[in-house]
């Protein structure tokens, strides 16, 4: 089995079976609708997975903005050197991004991106056997794929997460010889998150045979929700009066009057007509 796998306009051509082992549990048509990873029946499918996350997509946002509110704004934690150092990584990225983009730029994004499809390969115990990457495409070929190896670039900052492991080496290494200000690490990671948010909404909106493969709605919601859950993630671990407890109950709350706040807007909106 390959896979091969391209973040650019068109796909070099799939010759996977990416589920197959899903396949070998069920028989006949229901078989072939799984080893398919563009079977019509498996891509509806994916839609209505995909219209059903749409509430969690927006819980998460409401979580996350109540996160924010209350340990960045409230707290100050906004006016900490921490804060401060990864927003000015972010904006600097940004400034280059909009105004000096260029192919090495592009060639850093593919290679993160095809990187990143074969970690996850091997996270889920395949083999990569081919990785090209080219300024203007890329590509894996693999005997495994599923959607999370599929969409694994558009919310894993593969960069961000060099950093960390540079960053816990680099101190490793030095730690009785020097003491590095830990404001620089809030600074890459800003800059290098930036990066994979930047990249990630600048390639998705064109037409992407990883997201194709998924359904678009269905690729969308998981990445939304997968961003999200990974912003709320660094913010806690950042925040100093932020907490994962803190943040599940507010996930668990909003998730319980979710039902009744629909319905009241409903009927709010259907008095307007």
């Amino acid at each position: 089995m390959a896979r091969k796998t391209k973040p650019g306009n068109r796909a070099r051509g799939r010759k996977s079976q990416p589920l197959q082992g899903l396949a070998a549990f069920v028989s006949g048509a229901a078989g072939a609708i799984f080893s398919d990873p563009y079977s019509p029946a498996l891509l509806r499918l994916k839609c209505l997975v995909g219209i059903a996350l749409l509430p969690l997509c927006w819980i998460l946002f409401e979580t996350f903005v109540v996160l924010l509110q209350a340990d960045t704004f409230a707290a100050a934690y906004w006016r900490t050197r921490e804060f401060a150092f990864f927003g000015l990584g972010g904006a600097l990225w940004l400034v280059l991004f909009f105004f000096a983009r260029c192919r090495p730029m592009l060639a850093a994004y593919v290679a993160g991106h095809e990187w990143t499809h074969a970690l996850f390969v091997i996270l889920f115990r395949g083999k990569v056997t081919d990785i090209s990457v080219k300024p203007e495409a890329g590509f894996i070929i693999t005997d495994r794929t599923n959607f999370l190896i599929s969409l694994s670039p558009y919310f894993f900052p593969f960069y961000s997460a060099v950093v960390v492991l540079g960053w816990i080496t680099f101190r490793w290494v030095v730690a009785d010889h020097l003491h590095p200000d830990p404001v620089w690490l809030y600074a890459l990671i800003g800059f290098t998150w930036m990066f994979h948010l930047s990249f990630t909404i600048w390639m998705v909106g064109r037409k992407q045979s990883d997201v194709d493969q998924n359904g678009r709605l269905f690729s969308f919601t998981v990445i939304f929700a997968a961003n999200v859950l990974l912003l709320s993630g660094m913010l806690i671990v950042a925040s100093p009066t932020a907490s994962f407890r803190g943040f599940f109950a507010s996930f668990w709350e909003n998730l319980c009057t979710f039902g009744p706040r629909f319905v009241e807007t409903g009927v709010e909106v259907s008095r307007w007509f």
